[in-house]
């Protein structure tokens, strides 16, 4: 339940923001709170409130700037960030290990592939990773801006897909009841990311 009110929260409040300022707050707004951005935009998208190009690169260009800020961390102070701060952003000893592991058998695969699992929970200790373990910064970005595509992509079709079933419902009561579906299954999503960082640290010990 708590989730679900954060969840709900957190997308009357970038929808908000998105309604009033548009593209204006768009890339901090992404930078931040990442993946609900990307599915409120999708969602205006479809109601006719934003563009499809502006608002696709507006998008890339806050998530990658976040990309760029966790590989700077982890290149410029490591495991010192991790002990002092690690808690408080989804980054622990036990995730950086299991990150190295994956990175000393599937370098460039993981680095792409932390795009497509943001949602999850693993891409923070991923990008921070890429810089502590001295990445080329270069192929890192390329990577990253490789993935960004796919992520941005995505996002945006399954928000493009809920406004045109919102837009489509016939009363009040089915509105309510779509938006209702929507904070369930972000609020699932939320659940499952933290299952699966829990499983990360696990198997790093």
């Amino acid at each position: 339940m708590a989730h679900a009110i954060l969840e709900r929260n957190m997308i009357e409040f970038v929808t908000t923001l998105l309604l009033q300022y548009k593209y204006a707050v768009m890339l901090p707004t992404a930078f931040f709170f990442g993946a609900p951005v990307g599915l409120v935009a999708g969602f205006l998208l479809r109601v006719d409130v934003l563009e499809l190009i502006p608002t696709a690169l507006t998008l890339a260009a806050g998530e990658l700037t976040a990309d760029v800020l966790w590989y700077w961390l982890g290149y410029r102070y490591g495991d010192t960030f991790a002990r002092r701060y690690g808690r408080y952003v989804s980054i622990s000893q036990a995730g950086i290990s299991y990150a190295k592991d994956l990175f000393s058998r599937h370098h460039d695969i993981i680095i792409f592939t932390s795009k497509l699992t943001a949602g999850f929970g693993f891409g923070t200790a991923i990008m921070f990773t890429a810089g502590l373990s001295r990445v080329p910064f270069r192929r890192y970005m390329m990577l990253n801006i490789a993935g960004q595509f796919f992520w941005t992509s995505g996002l945006l079709f399954v928000g493009y897909f809920l406004g045109h079933v919102f837009v489509r419902v016939s009363n009040i009561f089915e509105g309510l009841s779509l938006f209702a579906l929507i904070i369930i299954v972000l609020a699932s999503f939320t659940g499952f990311s933290k299952y699966l960082r829990s499983e990360m640290g696990s198997r790093a010990l």
